[in-house]
């Protein structure tokens, strides 16, 4: 019994924690840009294909376990890179829009990534194999805790601390509170708001395509 109660507990803190990744992409994104983002689960997404395709691609090398971690961070890293072209490119036309045009513009970049994947990915489903079990187990009270998930669970509490020291210790947090509240009057005081956007949507998609990366094995 005791051993079943921590499997649920074990594995419901190891889906919070990928949950959290994305949820707080997705709040950054809407406290400060008031923007309904349909696209953050797409980003999820890319995060979670890319991932699989850097660590087959380690695995393929030869390249130690610990290092699969490293793997999962650059891929999360590197397809955040579509966050400031979407703002930049689609985005910043409807910030003074209705909500409709917003879910309209985000729900079709839901399409467009999608059929990004389908593109560079194809329609078969990527697999890793058991990479997860090279970073062992713990036995607690019977019960079997993947080492890859307090891993994931150490990795988010580490970035839930990381977005309160940014909000409340730098001037960039300060800003993006301030610009929260009251964008005209951040503005007014001489935020550059374009520029503190790319970089919230920025911040807001790493968050996802991070999450999607944790997520693969």
């Amino acid at each position: 019994m005791i051993a079943t109660v921590i499997d649920i507990l074990s594995s419901g803190a190891f889906s919070a924690s990928i949950l959290f990744l994305v949820a707080s992409g997705l709040q950054v994104v809407f406290g400060v840009q008031k923007i309904f983002n349909l696209a953050c689960g797409s980003f999820y997404a890319l995060g979670a294909y890319a991932g699989a395709s850097f660590v087959t691609a380690f695995i393929h090398w030869g390249l130690p376990p610990p290092l699969f971690l490293v793997a999962l961070f650059a891929a999360g890293v590197a397809v955040a890179v579509v966050g400031p072209l979407i703002e930049r490119g689609l985005l910043r036309f409807i910030y003074d829009r209705p909500e409709p045009f917003q879910l309209l513009l985000t729900f079709a970049i839901v399409l467009m990534i999608e059929d990004a994947i389908k593109l560079i990915w194809g329609l078969q489903p990527l697999t890793t194999g058991a990479v997860y079990l090279e970073f062992g187990s713990l036995s607690v009270l019977g019960s079997t805790i993947p080492g890859y998930n307090l891993v994931v669970i150490g990795v988010a509490v580490g970035i839930a601390f990381a977005i309160e020291y940014l909000l409340l210790r730098t001037n960039f947090g300060r800003i993006m509170r301030g610009t929260a509240n009251d964008r005209l009057m951040s503005q007014a005081l001489g935020v550059n708001i374009p520029f503190l956007y790319v970089r919230v949507f920025s911040l807001g998609t790493l968050l996802g395509t991070l999450g999607g990366a944790l997520q693969v094995p």
